[in-house]
């Protein structure tokens, strides 16, 4: 017997129920789907506005060294969005804010730079539209970006050839410093801190392919001569016009840094400045202070050195002295004993000559050991300059101008050490920074 088998299915009400739920589920995700692509033009556009913040920050701090705060200021809002960098279509980006920061966790002091300023602070909001969102009401969204960066040397060359000019005079060696120590608290020479400090500079640059020399003053008899602890002691002039006379310790190369950016001890120019296994370059004496022709013979060194390379890199002096010139007639030599009485001035227009027409960046150290507040003479005979403004006169500008005593030093004094990394400093790049940075 055949029985009749019914289908079996849901009924029609409940199959009805299903097509409700799974419409509204569709509504749903469809919903999701709109937010999620509302959402990631809100991210995507948040991104550009950071990456904008960014730039616009670095170029501004670019300037904060070298160039007025008006000039900083507009380059950082020609990077901003809306400006120099375009923003995904329909997202409209309000004016930025530029605000000029001085910050004691950027090493470069803002009294120093020409702008007043030693960090930038970018701050922009752009309103986003809105697609899918709208049918909840909401049509826009509004997005902000800050970034701040602390100042740099200035234009980013592709690398710094650096000559460091020496005071190596018997004072130097013969005088303590009472403010400067060692690790047991003993006073030490004043070439010994004139050393350490070049030292912080060596490892406070960090530009890949950075070329130091070392010069020192008096000359010696040997132009081929370089320092080494194995070697012999330089051998001084006569007198600062003898033939064949050199101030070079250390001709302009890298590898006076490890991989740990540490300083490398078989460096040449690392054991000259007390790096390696002896003091360092001695201070012999022999011949009083006169430094004109110490910058003319680096700038001659340097203009070799740039030659060898494409592009370029940015030449850079930095004398450290107590800029007192007091050399006899003799010890000037036939050459240079003109000058007698206006060693100072020598020195200043050497350093114009080398400032107008090479481009070479020029640092000073007026350093003086703590000594002399009152700004001594600079020179002997008619010479009526300071010491401090013949030491200030010869710097690019004020904001070269560095000294642990000299009241007329930009940044104020301060130590030797302090003093030389402010000036590595100077010569990197500048960097973003934290926003929680003071």
């Amino acid at each position: 017997m055949r029985k009749n088998l019914k289908l079996r299915g849901a009924p029609a009400n409940q199959r009805g129920a299903v097509s409700i739920v799974v419409a509204l589920s569709l509504v749903v995700l469809l919903g999701f789907a709109a937010l999620a692509v509302d959402y990631g033009y809100l991210a995507y556009s948040q991104r550009r506005l950071q990456s904008a913040a960014d730039a616009a920050a670095l170029a501004g701090a670019v300037d904060l060294w070298t160039k007025p705060w008006a000039t900083a200021a507009s380059d950082a809002q020609a990077f901003t969005a809306g400006q120099g960098n375009t923003m995904p279509g329909g997202v409209t980006p309000a004016t930025a804010t530029v605000t000029g920061l001085t910050l004691s966790s950027v090493t470069l002091p803002y009294k120093q730079a020409v702008s007043g300023y030693n960090g930038i602070k970018v701050t922009q909001q752009a309103t986003v539209p809105l697609f899918f969102a709208n049918v909840f009401g909401m049509k826009s969204q509004t997005i902000s970006a800050t970034a701040e960066a602390g100042a740099g040397g200035g234009a980013e060359p592709a690398l710094y050839n650096v000559m460091i000019i020496l005071d190596t005079t018997k004072s130097m060696s013969t005088t303590t410093d009472s403010n400067c120590l060692n690790s047991k608290g003993v006073a030490q020479t004043r070439l010994q801190c004139a050393q350490a400090g070049a030292l912080k500079l060596l490892t406070g640059l960090t530009n890949a392919g950075d070329k130091v020399g070392l010069m020192a003053f008096p000359p010696q008899t040997s132009s081929t001569y370089n320092f080494t602890c194995s070697g012999k002691s330089p051998t001084i002039a006569s007198s600062y016009s003898a033939s064949g006379a050199s101030y070079q310790v250390a001709s302009p190369s890298s590898g006076y840094l490890g991989s740990n950016q540490q300083a490398n001890t078989s460096s040449g120019i690392v054991q000259a400045l007390g790096g390696g296994s002896c003091g360092g370059l001695p201070a012999p004496g022999g011949l009083r202070t006169f430094y004109a022709q110490a910058l003319t013979a680096a700038q001659t060194s340097l203009a070799a050195t740039a030659a060898t390379e494409t592009p370029p890199g940015q030449n850079v002096i930095i004398l450290l002295s107590d800029g007192i010139a007091t050399s006899s007639t003799s010890q000037l030599g036939s050459t240079y004993s003109s000058t007698y009485g206006g060693e100072c001035q020598a020195a200043i227009n050497a350093a114009a000559t080398i400032k107008s027409s090479t481009g070479t960046l020029i640092y000073t150290v007026a350093y003086l050991g703590g000594e002399a507040a009152s700004a001594p003479s600079c020179g002997d005979g008619n010479d009526k300059l300071t010491a401090c403004n013949t030491m200030a006169s010869i710097a690019t500008n004020s904001s070269y101008f560095y000294s642990d005593t000299c009241a007329n030093a930009a940044g104020g004094t301060n130590s030797l050490n302090t003093l030389f990394g402010q000036i590595a400093y100077s010569l990197t790049k500048p960097r973003l920074i934290p926003l929680s940075a003071s």
